[in-house]
């Protein structure tokens, strides 16, 4: 992957490296791949010029030489002939003009996995992960609450993914997730950026009391929707009947059962559907974009015939989409393993991915899906394979993982850090973390600290509390950690890399991914 053997080698001054590159030029491309402080696998020839990504003392930099068309796209400063450039938005952009592989693309039909990276640096371990696999990699996914958290941009998402996969020499396709969406600016505003995939949450629209309901009262709130009457029309007197092996569904809705479920969904529908129409209008057309449907961020579980339901009124209204995420029963905790029956999960999965099969085909989509090892077999069993999948948090715990071992006088402290915040970050999220049976520290060598995030509640302790971690700052406005942070994973990032590549690997062997 890298010409060095060992972390944090090969950083040196940049002005010297433009020099050991501008010597290393009438050698060849080899000669430059050579060459300490370059990324082997990012040296192409693009143009007239000849391009490759640094690592320098003072951080990574797209070096180019040559005066081809493509050279006059970059800002930067010239050494020994050598223009050194900043990874900044500018030169993102004039990188995708460049290498048009370096930008995000619509997924379409295929199977996916999403890696949110939340700090920006973990491109190159995804794509090792990624290697020889069948399966569509979303190297840029992040929420509007993750961007709020971390203290990122959006176009930052996409630029971070982009140089990762520049580094790595990546010429496959990617896509760009603008994750749990709910607002049509937002989902604008990130289709302008580059963004490819949209998940729009719709739970501020889904109305749960509407199941509280007795058959007469919701079947009279029903009749208050203005088109009652055509919703009526679509499944009354009709049944789906959908079968696979040994799996049959026979689905209908009583007048009562029509009435809570347009009660709790219709809202929700209309503004997808609107959401929808409005991308399209932006994009020019279908098959610019993959619109996800997430009907997952509720406490009750979506039932099948909710299923039929959703996807039936979207199609009426000429919604096209690539996935759909429900909320199925048990707990997908951020950052663990699943929590419930398996056996009931199976059932209920299988279900809804025979009703995605029949009524798309379109992907069931897995939220929350990071370190759910015990039901990906399921997953992918009752897929056939055809399954989006989205990962966050673990790909964060393993940069602490690497932390822990690397510099554990930083991992103190932000362990410290966390515990003062957790009951303020929990907040918004569903955890069973037991803070009481977490190691006390004082008693821990550095040596165990590392081995802190293989056990369920110091590994949401640090999971939860990575906005605070990664944006908290002390009474003079510096950040806490930030820069360490970052300085660290700098520091060891092939470590880091190796991290990733085997436990997104392990996801995927768990999803019974296949290798090509």
């Amino acid at each position: 992957m890298l010409n060095y053997q060992a972390d944090n080698y090969g950083k040196a001054d940049k002005e010297v490296l433009a020099e050991g590159i501008g010597a290393a030029l009438g050698k060849g491309a080899e000669a430059l791949a050579a060459l300490p402080g370059v990324y082997p696998l990012s040296v192409k020839h693009a143009q007239g010029g000849l391009f490759c990504l640094i690592r320098t003392s003072s951080g990574k930099y797209l070096a180019l030489a040559g005066k081809g068309k493509a050279a006059g796209r970059y800002v930067g400063e010239t050494f020994s002939g050598v223009k050194i450039c900043a990874l900044d938005a500018a030169n993102a952009a004039a990188l995708r003009e460049t290498f048009p592989w370096t930008a995000p693309v619509p997924i379409g039909k295929r199977a996916s996995f999403g890696t949110g990276d939340r700090l920006g640096v973990a491109t190159p371990g995804h794509l090792l992960a990624f290697e020889g696999r069948r399966i569509f990699p979303v190297l840029a996914q992040q929420s509007m609450r993750e961007l709020g958290r971390t203290g990122r941009t959006a176009q930052a998402v996409i630029d971070d993914a982009g140089w990762g996969a520049f580094q790595m020499g990546y010429a496959g396709t990617f896509a760009a997730d603008a994750d749990h969406i709910k607002k049509i600016d937002e989902a604008l505003s990130c289709y302008r950026l580059g963004f490819t995939m949209f998940t729009i949450d719709a739970s501020e629209q889904i109305n749960l009391k509407a199941v509280r309901l007795s058959d007469e009262a919701a079947v009279a709130e029903f009749r208050k929707i203005p088109a009652w009457r055509e919703i009526a029309a679509r499944y009354t007197g009709k049944s789906w009947n959908f079968s696979r092996g040994k799996l049959a569904l026979s689905i209908n809705f009583s007048e009562a059962e029509l009435a809570r479920s347009a009660l709790v969904y219709h809202a929700a529908v209309e503004h997808m559907a609107s959401l929808y129409h409005e991308l399209k209008r932006e994009a020019g057309g279908e098959g610019n974009f993959d619109f996800e449907i997430s009907v997952d961020e509720t406490e009750t579980d979506t039932t099948e015939r909710d299923h039929v339901f959703v996807a039936v009124e979207l199609a009426a209204r000429g919604v096209q989409w690539q996935s759909l995420a429900p909320k199925f029963t048990g707990q997908f905790q951020k950052g663990i393993d699943y929590i419930g029956r398996r056996g009931e999960f199976e059932r209920q999965f299988a279900s809804h991915a025979l009703i995605a099969e029949k009524l798309g085909p379109y992907k069931v989509s897995v939220h929350s899906g990071s370190d759910k090892f015990s039901i990906f077999p399921l997953v992918g069993q009752h897929t056939g394979g055809y399954f989006h999948l989205k990962t966050a948090g673990t790909s964060w715990l393993e940069a602490v993982r690497v932390i822990a071992l690397k510099n554990p006088t930083l991992y103190r402290k932000m362990h410290e850090q966390a515990l003062e915040r957790f009951e303020q970050d929990r907040a918004t999220y569903h955890v069973t973390t037991d803070l009481g049976v977490i190691p006390d520290l004082e008693r821990l060598e550095d040596e165990g600290l590392a081995g802190l995030m293989d056990i369920v509640d110091p590994r949401q302790l640090l999971h939860i509390t990575y906005g605070s971690l990664l944006s908290g700052k002390n009474s003079r406005g510096n950040y806490l950690f930030r820069e360490e942070i970052y300085g660290t994973l700098y520091d060891h990032e092939q470590t880091y890399y190796e991290m990733l590549e085997r436990h997104i690997g392990r996801h995927l062997d768990s999803l019974g991914v296949e290798r090509t």
